[in-house]
């Protein structure tokens, strides 16, 4: 590894928004919890709570579970051990995946949940529980509608392409996910929920046939003890826990990750410690990185080249996000760089420009007359860049991509010296895998046999939906809102009998 792909991985991690929070995080990843009779947590509490319905973690899944559970009567708490709703989908961009919706009908888009099924049996789904991929197939366009149509959750006109179906099925909120999450956080007050922050659960509560009864929490240094009739974990997944991505998802395990600083695994492995199963098949979601600025900053240009530390092409720029991302996470240095011109560095404004300068600054971007200077201080083949740059600028000219079939829109020469070549790399952005839930999302054990009183909901269960890679960008927030919406009625149901 060259020392400037060594700063590169170095300065991700500095730079990139919640690596001091994560930090401080680190030391929850060895802490298993252990599950607890009933009677060493009543030794142990200073205190007792007592619900109907207890949902650990307050990410779009847990907040959705609930709102729905208190909706349906039930005396409903919510602990989040962050300070705030700090799950995943509180970071994402806000697409929901889903078919036959009233907003494809406005756009004149026929569509019907057979058609969805099918897609998702192809990428994936057919390896996995079909009475889960049906529920998904007919519950997404459902959970849409619902959110925009009773609860009144904004969502662009436009619905996109994801993935590689060939129909669009993108719905995208406005202007983001946080909007939706909000909506469902006044939802779950106004229904009369109790949201307790800063609380963290350590561990679950059995009685002697191993029904949980509860949970013992960590509050303001206190143990507090919550008995429920029903508990759900709606924790997220472990993306921040290098020993489980280790685990279950070796492939990934020195991939950087910008996902919620609370996905550290701890609400799955108290699960697993009372004979949960877990099913995951080794993927994780993610996206295309920059060093200097977190998320999907947009000098990850579509219109730029992109090499590979060899100096090659290696993908169509305005592909998707999630194959380029599956890609670049195998290559030895989980690096790819953009090649810039002067032309495009001049159209950088504001914030672009600024994280433009801190990349030079950081050494982490290089300026040269010919790419292949620009591409030679950062350790890559000067001659092979040099031709990567004349094809790339020959199918420009020509107005088809043959190489990788990019649209002649994005297609661009670079033609205007000096040239620039920024570092760029990939980040996971969720966990594929966790516990085996069935379409009443009731947590499953070794025998397929549901743990009395346990359910689950979100990304702490996705990999009873998602195989490996992920079908098409849109589903996992979908899952969340979907899973949240079924986990806190059955529960409340359940409760309520």
């Amino acid at each position: 590894m060259t020392e400037t792909q060594y700063l590169s991985r170095r300065t991700f991690v500095r730079l990139a928004a919640g690596a001091v929070a994560a930090t401080a995080l680190g030391g929850l990843a060895g802490c298993a919890p252990r599950t607890l009779s009933q009677y060493e947590a009543d030794q142990q509490a200073d205190r007792v709570v007592s619900c109907d319905v207890l949902v650990l973690g307050g990410g779009a899944a847990g907040t959705t579970a609930a709102a729905e559970a208190a909706a349906a009567g039930a005396d409903t708490i919510l602990l989040e051990k962050m300070g705030w709703l700090a799950g995943s989908s509180s970071l994402a961009i806000g697409t929901l995946y889903g078919a036959g919706t009233e907003l494809q009908r406005q756009a004149g888009i026929e569509d019907d949940p057979e058609g969805l099924l099918a897609y998702f049996l192809t990428r994936g789904g057919d390896k996995l529980d079909p009475a889960m991929q049906r529920f998904c197939a007919e519950h997404f366009g459902e959970t849409i509608d619902w959110l925009h149509g009773e609860l009144g959750v904004p969502f662009k006109a436009t619905v996109s392409k994801k993935g590689t179906d060939p129909v669009p099925r993108g719905h995208s909120l406005d202007p983001c996910a946080q909007v939706a999450l909000g909506i469902m956080e006044q939802r779950a007050l106004d229904e009369g929920a109790t949201l307790v922050f800063e609380t963290a659960a350590e561990s679950l509560v059995v009685d002697e046939a191993g029904a949980v009864t509860g949970v013992l929490a960590r509050q303001d240094g206190e143990l507090v003890r919550y008995d429920a009739r029903e508990v759900i974990i709606a924790t997220g997944g472990f993306c921040r826990n290098p020993e489980m991505i280790a685990t279950y998802c070796p492939d990934y395990a020195d991939v950087y990750t910008e996902v919620g600083v609370g996905c550290t695994g701890e609400g799955l492995q108290m699960g697993l410690d009372i004979g949960a199963d877990y099913v995951g098949h080794g993927g994780t979601n993610g996206i295309l990185s920059c060093p200097v600025a977190a998320g999907q900053s947009k000098l990850i240009n579509p219109k730029a080249l992109w090499i590979d530390s060899a100096g090659e092409r290696f993908a169509n720029e305005a592909g998707q996000t999630h194959d380029i991302y599956y890609a670049v996470a195998h290559f030895p240095d989980q690096a790819f760089y953009a090649v810039y011109d002067q032309k495009m560095v001049d159209a950088l404004e504001g914030g672009l420009k600024d994280s433009f300068q801190l990349g030079m600054d950081e050494g982490l971007f290089a300026q040269g007359d010919t790419v292949g200077q620009a591409a030679a201080a950062l350790g890559i083949d000067a001659e092979a860049a040099e031709a990567a740059l004349a094809a790339y600028n020959a199918l420009a000219e020509a107005g088809e991509d043959t190489a990788f079939g990019k649209k002649a829109e994005s297609l661009v020469p670079l033609t205007e010296a000096p040239y620039y070549v920024l570092t760029m790399g990939v980040a996971t952005h969720g966990s594929f895998g966790g516990y085996r839930v069935n379409t009443d999302f009731q947590v499953l054990d070794a025998e397929g046999q549901p743990i009395e009183n346990l359910y689950a909901a979100g990304e702490v269960c996705c990999g009873t939906f998602i195989y490996d890679d992920y079908p098409a960008g849109g589903c996992g927030l979908n899952y969340s809102y979907t899973s949240g919406r079924y986990a806190g009625r059955n529960a409340a149901q359940a409760a309520l009998a």
